[in-house]
């Protein structure tokens, strides 16, 4: 069965497999399959001949979802199983409103050369619609196939879902040179595609250099293995935990460092300090905290537990009313700080992008009255969702960081992306054109210890320093841990599920690509183009009225 080999190729070409190659040629059976039989198809047919490989690529590609530890808590297990199900709807549909085309055209002349030529424009268009809104989920973007390849390289261009409509126009092109009667003009359009494709991205992994501006920073990541769940329970713990790690590796990146002077940047991963510490109840906390910045003479950034209130009229509808005072309204938010010596206002970092369900209800400020259907039994549920996506300075040497003296050359501004923030590449855009010159996901994979989990995540990261053309370091409690080049490459890593630092020099990068300078054009044009032909098809009478026609 044609769709069936369709969700096998896409199994075996998402990362962490090595096969990424084959994403040219995975969407191919599925294809031929809707052009020879797909008119014949009734409505549930089409769904089930649909649903069939979609699922298969969900469930190889995404099956560890639901956290299958032995600690694993009922509410997460149970969102995963749902998702299994739920997921490969949103995959299909494309494909579903694609074969409606197809069934609609009937014998029109050339109709099989008309669902190739939209089938670039459908993977694209919806995939990059798969990641807008609050519910959104796009992991399973296709262009993520190929980051193990020079095709990827071309992404500073065009970003991963114009990598995802490129892979449809190679197999759209296969698929002519198999179906109908232009095979000859099809294969030279595969080679022709494919050749220049390959020869643009060997070309311009090797530009790394353009980007640079010559400054280097030190980077301590600190990865501390700790249990998940467990952490949640003295959160205190974990952040002594983390010091005595700095304090016993210290010796060892001042030796490595030794040749540059500057204070060495150090990391801690998501929420490694889980719990509120900076609210005058944990000021003694604080106070010892700021004390071994100090002492330790190093710029810390590190994930934990915000909370701000809002001025009287100013809070979002899903912020939480004060049990003492009903009238102040709070939110509580997964965040990152930087601290360094002598600092007077601390940068902070708000999560502006939550994980649906897990972290927040989608559509929260409309569904309030929802909001306590979804807290599970571990850290802070319902987290708030931050408003903006700036860099964070940091201060190597003393110079103090102001708006005038940010381009100096030991200074620099690191924008923080924390945990499924990293899917979303417009937040990564966003970021850098707002001056991050250094990037730095910081997350807690450690809930799926032991799958492909943690590798994908790392693996989208690579993504998003190619399309950006920004170091990407990487802090994570479990793993992997590790530093990314501006081409994708791994710097260095520490293995997954150990205790221990990875020391690393980096580069920070000026530049601006143009993905970063033009963002996402193609994707919503070609959803445009997608969703008009879908209702020409379907409503040709309807289009026929309209007036710019």
């Amino acid at each position: 069965m044609l769709p069936l080999l369709t969700g096998l190729l896409l199994a075996i070409s998402f990362p962490p497999s090595p096969l990424g190659v084959l994403s040219l040629v995975a969407y191919v059976p599925l294809t031929i399959s809707i052009l020879r039989d797909g008119s014949s198809w009734g409505r549930w047919k089409r769904l089930g001949m649909l649903y069939l490989p979609f699922s298969i690529y969900h469930l190889a590609s995404n099956w560890w979802i639901s956290s299958w530890q032995e600690h694993t808590d009922p509410y997460l297990f149970a969102s995963g199983i749902a998702l299994d199900v739920v997921h490969p709807l949103f995959l299909l549909l494309p494909w579903y409103l694609l074969t409606s085309i197809r069934k609609r055209l009937g014998r029109v002349q050339r109709d099989s050369e008309i669902i190739l030529a939209l089938l670039p424009l459908f993977i694209s268009g919806f995939e990059w619609l798969h990641g807008q809104g609050d519910a959104s989920y796009p992991w399973l973007t296709s262009g993520y196939m190929l980051v193990y390849t020079p095709f990827a390289q071309i992404a500073d261009y065009i970003g991963v879902y114009g990598l995802s409509f490129m892979i449809g126009v190679v197999n759209a092109f296969i698929a002519l040179a198999i179906v109908g009667d232009r095979r000859r003009l099809g294969l030279m359009l595969t080679f022709g595609v494919v050749a220049v494709w390959l020869a643009l991205g060997l070309i311009n992994e090797h530009y790394e250099g353009k980007y640079t501006n010559g400054r280097s920073i030190n980077v301590a990541l600190i990865q501390p293995n700790e249990n998940p769940w467990d952490k949640w329970s003295d959160p205190r713990i974990q952040l002594w935990n983390h010091m005595d790690i700095v304090d016993s590796v210290r010796k060892r990146f001042t030796q490595e460092f030794q040749q540059n002077y500057h204070r060495p940047l150090v990391v801690w991963s998501e929420t490694a300090i889980p719990y509120t510490i900076r609210q005058p109840l944990h000021a003694e906390d604080f106070a010892k905290l700021r004390h071994w910045v100090d002492t330790s003479n190093v710029v810390l950034l590190t994930g934990y537990a915000d909370l701000m209130t809002y001025a009287p009229g100013t809070a979002p509808p899903s912020a939480r009313r004060l049990s003492s005072d009903s009238t102040v309204r709070y939110d509580a938010f997964n965040a990152a700080m930087v601290l360094w010596p002598s600092i007077g206002a601390i940068p902070v970092h708000r999560k502006t992008i939550l994980t649906p369900v897990a972290e927040r209800l989608p559509f929260a400020d409309q569904l309030t009255f929802a909001m306590s259907w979804i807290e599970w039994g571990v850290g802070i549920s319902a987290w708030g969702k931050g408003r903006d996506r700036i860099p964070l300075p940091i201060d190597i040497d003393g110079v103090s960081i102001t708006d005038a003296n940010t381009k100096v050359d030991t200074a620099a501004r690191v924008g923080v992306i924390v945990c499924i923030e990293s899917i979303y590449p417009e937040m990564v855009r966003d970021l850098v054109n707002n001056g991050a010159d250094l990037l730095c996901v910081i997350t807690n994979d450690a809930w799926y210890n032991g799958t492909t989990g943690p590798g994908q995540h790392f693996d989208i990261a690579r993504m998003r320093a190619i399309e950006q053309r920004r170091t990407v370091i990487r802090c994570a409690n479990s793993g992997i841990t590790g530093a990314i080049d501006a081409t994708g490459r791994t710097i260095e890593t520490i293995p997954p599920m150990t205790r221990g630092s990875c020391n690393v020099t980096v580069k920070t990068f000026s530049r601006r690509t143009l993905y970063a300078s033009v963002g996402d054009i193609l994707p919503p044009a070609a959803l445009f183009v997608a969703v008009f032909a879908f209702f020409s098809a379907r409503f040709p009478s309807l289009i026929r009225k309209l007036p710019f026609r």
